[in-house]
Formats: structure tokens, C-alpha cells, sequence
């Protein structure tokens, strides 16, 4: 099943987002702050054992914007990036594709992570 989990506060930027996984027959899972600690094997329903401890967000900490793509294909991927980026709508900064390496992240340390690489 073709999935993005999103936090996507700005309604210009999610009405594109909600037209395009329509048009694409990609579902929609929003994120909140109760998935910040969870890992995002937790967040995408798989079952998944992590070795160790996680880093957890600080209080108050806010969710910023952020997309996870789940189960679609590079060309798949190519496509509704391609189609959202000609909407002309603002660019979302924190994306990603669920992989085996962040798997056994908190979505808050994946969230830090995608902020280093904007940064």
C-alpha cells in the first residue's frame, strides 16, 4: 500500500498534497505529536525490535513540517515529487522514504536528522 504519513501545518501546501495522493492513489496518515517518540517501524504499523536506547524529544518540542513516504517505488516517488514541485506550491524541507536504516528511529530523531541536512 502507497503511503505518506505527513505533518503538513500549512493548508495551501496539504490541499496540494491531498489533491496529488488522490490523483496518484497514495493514502494520507497524519503525524502528531504523539508519534514524535515512536519509531517509525511503530509509525508505519510494522513490527520491528530496536537494540538500544532512542533519543527522545525535548519538552515542548513542536513536530515540524514533514512528509515519510512509505511503500512507493522510486518511479512512483519521482512522480508526485515532480507533480507537487509544478504546482508551484512552497517546498516541503524534511522528506523521506521509510528505509532499513531509519526504521528504528523515533520520528523525532528522524525529524533532527532531515533538519541537518537543510541546515
Amino acid at each position: 500500500m502507497k503511503k505518506i504519513y505527513i505533518h503538513i501545518p500549512d493548508k495551501e501546501k496539504r490541499t496540494t498534497l491531498e489533491k496529488i495522493c488522490t490523483e496518484q492513489d497514495i493514502s494520507i496518515q497524519e503525524l502528531s505529536l504523539k508519534d514524535v517518540n515512536r519509531t517509525v517501524a511503530a509509525v508505519c504499523g510494522m513490527p520491528m525490535k530496536t537494540n538500544g536506547p532512542h533519543k527522545t524529544a525535548p519538552a515542548m518540542y513542536m513536530l515540524p513540517e514533514i512528509l515519510l513516504f512509505y511503500g512507493i517505488d522510486d518511479h512512483e516517488l519521482d512522480s508526485f515529487l515532480d507533480a507537487y514541485n509544478a504546482t508551484g506550491t512552497a517546498k516541503i524541507q524534511r522528506k523521506a522514504v521509510v528505509t532499513p536504516t531509519n526504521l528504528g528511529w523515533t520520528l523525532f530523531e528522524l525529524a533532527e536528522e532531515l533538519g541537518k541536512e537543510i541546515a
